[in-house]
């Protein structure tokens, strides 16, 4: 058995490998983060209590809502089209909430009482009900990707039972997972005095929730292609178009309600008088928005991988500056202090990046999470006949 192990070990590519490395480097650092406290580890504050690893978070929330949007389609819209597409971004979902987990667990002071929140309810603060949320959808996330664990180990006689409750569950973590997204915007509110007026807003949890579900689509849809390369599995070109066919629909609603907000607040001409704040909302806008709108309204680049990838990946950074601009660029220095982020945070950072990367992999090579998709051969070789059926045919003669 143990050979076994030890040979299976050797055959992986030398990618995994360097990934363990990265993500061990990481890790260790993290560990004496724990033992060594903030102070001596970070560059936090009192003026600046949240800094890389809370953008980070926020940013890999919104990413990991992919699970959440893409289980709203197929389970309660019927798009059963996009099924395929449910087993890699559960486990992208699973991955990413334990990524963050891992990061909160390492912003806590008092790390050792991370359970606090469930015996020492505050059900005034924001922060208890995302806490809740997260633990019960990660839950959730667990069951739902069950029975891919499951399917070929002894246990898989209670399969019949975990499918009877996943449809209620489902829909539960849906609603959980619209709870916190939303309510990640709501922790901001609270900062009126220090979050640039280009992005504090009443309506930040709707604008977290908007750019969640356009974050999830482009998540799926770049996942997909990504998998083209290096897992040589994708879904059908058909259901990337039809994934990508939403996302101007919502980018453009976001938008609309965001220059909508600014209008009505007389704050527009903040747009092109903020100096700094304005290049990275204008910035965030283009890139993450306007351009992707432009580009998805066309089939040809939905039908692209290439396109869809670009503009997929295009979202994703638009999500990103956001949530980064949010929690740490657009708020302003307090008493002339401004933060950087220590390297041992960022050395921590990667190491959970290259993690999370690790066991996605691992667990995508020897589970089938990518059985319901199509192989790569597949792909091409459909590609091949439809080109094929298109060039003009030979006319038949009667008789012949």
């Amino acid at each position: 058995m143990v050979n076994k192990i030890v040979k299976e070990i050797k055959s992986l590519p030398v990618g995994y490998y360097i990934l363990a490395v990265i993500a061990a480097a990481g890790l260790s650092v993290g560990a004496y983060r724990l033992y060594a406290g903030l102070g001596a580890t970070t560059h936090l504050s009192k003026a600046f209590p949240w800094g890389v690893w809370i953008s980070f978070d926020l940013s890999t929330v919104a990413f990991s809502g992919g699970a959440f949007t893409l289980a709203a389609l197929v389970y309660v819209f019927h798009l059963h089209d996009l099924h395929p597409a449910v087993r890699p971004t559960v486990l992208a979902g699973l991955i990413g909430y334990s990524s963050v987990l891992v990061i909160l667990f390492m912003d806590l002071g008092r790390w050792d009482r991370f359970y606090h929140f469930l015996i020492f309810p505050n059900l005034n603060s924001a922060l208890f009900e995302v806490s809740w949320c997260i633990a019960l959808y990660s839950t959730i996330l667990i069951y739902e990707l069950s029975p891919v664990l499951l399917k070929n180990s002894r246990f898989s006689g209670i399969l019949p039972i975990i499918e009877k409750w996943t449809m209620p569950l489902v829909i539960a973590g849906v609603t959980l997972s619209t709870l916190h997204q939303s309510s990640l915007g709501t922790l901001f509110i609270v900062m009126s005095s220090r979050l640039h007026s280009l992005w504090y807003s009443m309506f930040l949890p709707v604008f977290f929730l908007i750019s969640s579900l356009a974050a999830g689509l482009a998540m799926v849809i770049s996942g997909a292609i990504i998998s083209f390369w290096v897992f040589k599995r994708t879904l059908a070109p058909k259901v990337i178009a039809e994934l990508a066919w939403f996302l101007p629909w919502v980018l453009g609603i976001y938008l609309t309600l965001k220059l909508g907000e600014l209008l009505i607040t007389d704050e527009l001409h903040n747009l092109f008088t903020s100096g700094s704040y304005s290049v990275l909302f204008l910035a965030e806008l283009v890139i993450g928005v306007i351009i992707p709108i432009i580009l998805f309204s066309f089939k040809k680049v939905r039908e692209s991988r290439i396109g869809a990838l670009i503009g997929a990946l295009m979202v994703l950074t638009g999500v990103v500056l956001n949530r980064f601009n949010t929690s740490w660029f657009a708020i302003r220095p307090l008493s002339g202090e401004v933060y950087k982020p220590h390297w041992m945070e960022v050395a921590i950072l990667i190491g959970v990046a290259a993690s999370a990367i690790l066991v996605y992999s691992l667990v995508a090579h020897y589970f089938p999470i990518f059985e319901e998709t199509t192989e790569v051969t597949a792909v091409k070789e459909t590609k091949k006949q439809r080109q094929v059926s298109s060039l003009p045919q030979p006319e038949t003669v009667p008789g012949d």
